[in-house]
This record gives C-alpha cells, structure tokens and sequence, in this order.
C-alpha cells in the first residue's frame, strides 16, 4: 500500500491545467457517480468491519510576520497513538491509547477532542470541526444535496501503472454556488473507475466559520487503495489558523493536526459494545508512558511540510472564487503593527499614542486607517492604505506621513527602546518625517515572495523635542532630503524559522541628487554536533549620490557590540554574525496549569565583522576598517529573550545587551 501511494501523492500535487468550465454537478457523470458512491460504499461485505492504528502529531505554534515572511515558533506539540475502527453504515470509533505532551512556551492550551483523532469517513454527509465550534454543518459536495448547492469542474487526469492495474485519477475543482454561504472550496481527486474519492484539499468561505478567531482553515484528506479494491483514509492534514477577533497584530497561531494511518485490518465483526459513547474514546490527558520509542523533539523535525499546501489550497480557493478574500475574521477590527503602533515614546516626537483600524467590506479589498499625534511636537501622523487582492497577487496604494528611523533594520524592539526614552533619553533612532504615497504589487514569484512599488515621497529633518525622566536629551542629527521619486523591489524567500535571503534594490532621484542602492541579506541554521550554527550576513552597495538617510549603519547592539552604537556607516557595507548555540539547562520559571513545560535555552559564543564605507554626510563614519568582535550569546526560555555580551577586538570595548529575543520584534 504504501509505494504505492506515495507515488500517487506526488502525483496528484501538480495543479490540473486542462480545465472545463464550471458545472453544476449533476450535470457531470463522474460527480454523479462520485456521489453514489458515498452512500453505498459501507455495503461491501469485505469492508463491514475494518480497523486500523493512526499516529498523530498535534502542534499549537505562533506566527509572527517579519515583512519577508512569517517565522513560526512551536509553543506546545502532543503525539497520539488511536486505535481507529469502522463498520458500516459510516460507523466509526476512536480510541487514544497513548498521549504525550511537551511545552515549548508558557500556555493554557485545550483541544476541541475530534483534533485528537482522525476524519475516519471524509466527515460523511455533513463537515463539522471542532466539535462544531469551528464549523458546523457546512454540506460536503459528494452529496445529492451538493449536486445542488455547490459548482463542478474538470480538471486533468493522472494515469498510474501498479503492475497489470492502470488507475485513472481526475481532479475536480469545487466551489459554492453562493460564495457568500457556509460551503468548503477546493480540489477533489476521484478515482475515475470506481469514482471513490482519492484525496479531498479544500478550505471553507468565511460564513462557514462559527468562531470569530478562526482566520482560516485547510483540510487535506488522502486516501490508499486497499486490496485493489477501496479507498481508505492513509494521511490527514488539518491547518487552524486564528488571531484576534478584535484587534489586527503581525502575530497568529497556528493548530497544525498531522496524522498517518496504517496496520489496516478487513472485515471480521465488531461487538455491538464498542461503538457505545463518545466518538473519541480512552485517554483523556497526557500520560507520558513508555509507548514511544524516540523523543518527540526529533518527531517534530521528521514531520511532513505541510504549509505547501495550505498555500496552494489557499490560492486555488481564492482563484474560484473570482479573488475574495478567505478570511474569516470579523471584516472591520482595530489594527497595529505591533505595540508600538498603540503607543510609542521617541525623542522627536515625545508620547505618541495611535489609533489604527482594519476593514474588509469583499471583493478582495481591504482598508487600513492608522492616526497618531505626538505629546511634545503635537504633530499628526499616520497612514491610510487600500489594498486588493486577486489570487495570489495583492495591489496597495498608500498615502502616509510617519516618523521613522532611518537604519532601515532593527536594532532594539520598540517596546524597549520606548521605555528606554521615557526613562533615561536615550533613543536609539535616527529620524526622518517622511510624507509619501506610493502604488505598490506583492505576488508570490516560485517560491519567492516579490514587492514592488513606486512612489513620491518627501523627507524632512526633525529636531528633538521630548527629554526623558533623568533630563537627558540627545540631538537628532539633520537627514532630510526633500522631495524625491522613488521606485523600490525587493525578492526574498524564508523558510518557517526566518532563515532564507532577501535581495532589494532602490531607484530614486530627487533635485539635486540620483541614487541606486542594493542589498541583500541571507541567514541560515545548521546542526553542528550538539549545537547549531546560526548565521547571517547582510551587504549593500549605494552609489555616490546616497543620501544620508539612506546609509547602511553598524556599530552596537544587534550587529557588533562593543563598538560603538551606529559609529560606522556609509554608501556601502557588509556584515556578517556567526554563532553556535548549545542547549543548555536552566532553571524554569514555573508556569502555572502547563505541566510538561520545556523551556529550552541554549547558549555559545559568536564572532562578527562588519565594514562601511563610502562617506556621506552624517554623524556615522566610513572608515573602511573591518572591526571584529566576539562574544557570548545567551538565548533564554523558549527563546523569549537574548542576553548578548561582546568585544570589540580592536579596542577591548565591552557592550552588553538584554532583550526580547529578535523573533518577536515585529509584535512590539
């Protein structure tokens, strides 16, 4: 069984291309038949009674967007072991025999229970999930009733060879006849011969979501030819996505459900005694027996991709359904790009608090609103942006006036650095107040991520104005540049823990001066030995025409500590951080109701070097001088937060760092 249907997998991952237009279902044969097959597939006497074993792995993770895509971090993982039996008519019982968890993050995690076992009869005439509290009651189109409701088309057909056996598997796209109705959106494969279902991937329109969290959800139901003679399920996929229901963060987290079932056994009679009770039975919590025969960290890292086909299921979802949008979050939310977009404390501008607002009337359209008035300078700031998307491809335009920091990648995370302005004055921006309008296209090119867009834009020096509770106040040094056109690209690709690279580039030209600046940066994580090696390297080159806030900026924390904060910089730079980590084991804070926490920290040494050159008219120097440092590097519980101490080894310059650890910035 299983050869055979891995090839199949593979398979069918291609995308149909010789498509028919869309068709009620009743109007195509093999839908018809599709159907009839459902309702009487529990009447073959060698299927009257099967059961089978399925292993799963459960992982409740956080997504957080860093602009070049999201990085993920697992909070809590669990491994299930359920005995699995069926009979018909579309009886079916679960029973969990093992159960372990681990924490990788503070929680107060509950599962709805059919997440801990399987879809053990592609969810009959009716989907439901989360107990119903997901969704609930939305039809599956192989019914009669979703010969009615829900649109057909034909897509290509895929002939496998399995010895003297040729099986001819046709996929089908499907979708809601009303968009605006609960109904599931997606791809069938259909066994064309005997019309049984082969592998379901679909997700659901937003009125199908019961529960104002849930963002979206992505099924993936694969089947294996049993006995030359049915199908039955062999891989299942469910992708939970959730944020706020209030409030629009760069941060969500994800319930990924990924389970595989073998050891089948045909027919034989189940006692009337076991389909009795719950649907899923036995174990009601983790016990963390001895059932297992590897850590379940090491299961983690052999678990199939399955965001691949979120991704496609997504798309293809939204191309049926002309482009709208699959969120199901509530269409009009308050919005932030992070904490600091709710309230900021910078020299320029003192106390800032903002308001932002997020709606999404449909159509693929959404609108984004954020207003903000500083307590020292009481100037207005904020942005408006509207956004379509069609597919894959989303269309902005955007008119904005902020204050930003020039440096282009971030140092500290606002929180802090607003905090340490309030206290003691010292803020670690360099700022511009930049009034600009853009048009801008994001689209997914392979499996990159591109941005482009073209705007005009004007920068205007700004004075400090605002002096921390200690009465320190630095001067912010003078970067304006007046008005300039701008066009702007940038292609990057990451994988779910940000390792990946990024390459952009800048057109811009304004009265007195034109400028080309490009950068790119990459960064990566290998296991050596015990540890891992972590890496990362930015560089960029300007021409001699690069405006002062437009320079490539080192020195301190977040690039090399120990030499001073931004003290170099210029038109052109390069930089590069090697670490190697090691697990190491420390003291847990104890975290109330989550029991098998593990709060992993890992600490090593790193060494850097960075050099800029290029002079431009600012405070920062191009000295042409690689300056090296070396350090230790401390990543605490989970990680949450990064300790980081280094050496300047030209100048023996100690610089010492406590934050937040980088992969949460974005959310402050």
């Amino acid at each position: 069984m299983r050869p055979f249907s891995l090839f199949l997998l593979g398979a069918l991952a291609a995308p149909a291309s010789a498509q028919t237009p869309w068709q009620a279902g009743d109007s195509i044969g093999l839908i018809r038949r599709a159907v009839s097959h459902r309702t009487r597939r529990d009447a073959d006497t060698l299927l009257a009674a099967w059961q089978a074993t399925a292993r799963g792995v459960v992982r409740f993770a956080s997504e957080v967007d860093h602009g070049s895509g999201p990085v993920e971090r697992i909070i809590r993982a669990d491994e299930l072991l359920v005995e699995v039996y069926g009979e018909a008519p579309n009886r079916s019982k679960q029973t969990i025999v093992a159960w372990r968890d681990t924490s990788f993050l503070p929680n107060r995690v509950n599962y709805h229970r059919d997440h801990l076992g399987i879809v053990a009869n592609d969810f009959g005439e009716l989907i439901r999930l989360g107990d119903g509290e997901e969704v609930r009651d939305v039809l599956h189109p192989l019914t009669a009733r979703g010969l009615e409701r829900y649109q057909f088309r034909l897509g290509d057909t895929t002939v496998i060879v399995m010895g003297a056996q040729r099986l001819r598997v046709v996929a089908v796209d499907v979708r809601p006849a009303d968009p605006a109705q609960p109904a599931a959106v997606g791809t069938l494969y259909l066994d064309a011969d005997r019309a049984a279902l082969v592998r379901f991937r679909f997700t659901f329109t937003p009125a199908s979501y019961r529960d104002a969290t849930v963002e979206g959800i992505t099924v993936t139901l694969d089947n294996a030819l049993l006995e030359n003679a049915a199908w039955l399920p062999w891989r299942q996929s469910i992708v939970i996505r959730r944020g706020s229901s209030w409030l629009d963060l760069p941060i969500r987290t994800i319930l990924r459900a990924d389970w595989s079932i073998e050891n089948y056994v045909l027919g034989g009679p189940h006692p009337d005694a076991r389909f009795r009770g719950a649907p899923i039975a036995g174990l009601t919590r983790p016990t963390h027996d001895s059932a297992w025969a590897t850590p379940l960290v090491e299961r983690l890292d052999a678990l199939p991709a399955t965001d691949a086909d979120v991704a496609a299921a997504e798309a293809d979802a939204m191309r049926a359904l002309g482009g709208h949008l699959l969120d199901g979050l509530p269409a009009a939310r308050l919005a932030a790009h992070g904490v600091s977009d709710i309230v900021r404390v910078n020299r320029v501008q003192g106390v800032t608090p903002f308001l932002g607002f997020r709606l999404a009337p449909g159509g693929g359209l959404t609108l984004r609103l954020l207003a903000g008035i500083g307590s020292a300078d009481h100037r207005m700031v904020g942005r408006v942006a509207v956004e379509r998307a069609i597919g894959g491809v989303v269309g902005t335009l955007r008119a904005e006036r902020m204050i930003e920091d020039i440096g282009g990648v971030p140092t500290i995370s606002g929180a802090l650095n607003s905090l340490r302005t309030a206290i003691s004055g010292v803020d670690l921006g360099d700022y511009v107040r930049r009034d600009r309008v853009t048009l801008g296209i994001r689209l997914p090119i392979g499996g990159a991520r591109a941005e482009f867009d073209i705007g005009v834009e004007r920068s205007r020096s700004v004075a400090t104005v605002f002096t921390g509770l200690n009465g320190r106040s630095d001067p912010n040094p003078p970067l304006g540049l007046g008005r300039a056109t701008t066009l702007h690209g940038r292609l990057g690709q990451h994988d779910q823990s940000g390792n990946g690279w990024t390459v952009s580039a800048e057109v811009g030209s304004s009265r007195v001066r034109d400028w080309l600046r490009i950068d790119l940066a990459v960064r990566g994580t290998h296991q050596l030995g015990l540890g891992a090696l972590q890496w990362h390297a930015m560089g960029g080159l300007g021409t001699s025409e690069l405006p002062a806030e437009r320079s490539f900026l080192l020195g301190g924390r977040s690039t090399l500590p120990g030499v001073a904060y931004r003290s170099i910089g210029g038109s052109r730079a390069a930089w590069a951080d090697l670490a190697w980590l090691l697990p190491v084991a420390l003291p847990t804070p104890r975290v109330p109701r989550t029991p098998h926490v593990r709060l992993p920290s890992a600490v090593g040494p790193f060494v850097a070097a960075g050099v800029a050159g290029g002079s431009v008219a600012a405070p920062w120097q191009a000295t042409g001088r690689v300056e090296p440092v070396a350090g230790l590097r401390l990543d605490l519980w989970g990680p949450l937060l990064r300790l980081e101490a280094g050496v300047s080894m030209r100048t023996g310059r100690v610089g010492v760092t406590l934050d937040v650890h980088p992969d949460w910035w974005p959310v402050l």
